[in-house]
């Protein structure tokens, strides 16, 4: 199913990899090609990025996940910074990646 042309994730597939990812970061399937074909492949921190630098970050509080699919050779950014107007996680909660 490798193409190189295909599109970007949608938001109904990105939203997939979002709930996969906050139910278990250590297991996240490609919405499109399935389980084992997905890699963590940077952490960035989410405050940086709001700023235009990108700088690798831990795996905890303000940061941004990048993701990619080695079958179809796509990749997604989830933001998982708390949100900015209350301070809290956008899921309500305070996740630290496996």
């Amino acid at each position: 199913m490798s193409d190189r042309n295909m599109p970007e994730y949608d938001s109904g597939e990105g939203l997939a990899l979002a709930l996969s990812y906050l139910d278990d970061p250590s297991d996240v399937p490609c919405p499109r090609c399935g389980p084992d074909t997905m890699e963590v492949v940077a952490y960035l921190d989410g405050g940086g990025i709001e700023d235009g630098i990108v700088r690798a970050a831990e795996p905890e509080g303000d940061y941004t996940v990048v993701l990619y699919c080695h079958e179809c050779s796509r990749a997604a950014a989830l933001d998982l910074s708390p949100d900015t107007q209350t301070g809290e996680r956008r899921d309500g909660e305070d996740r630290r990646a496996a």
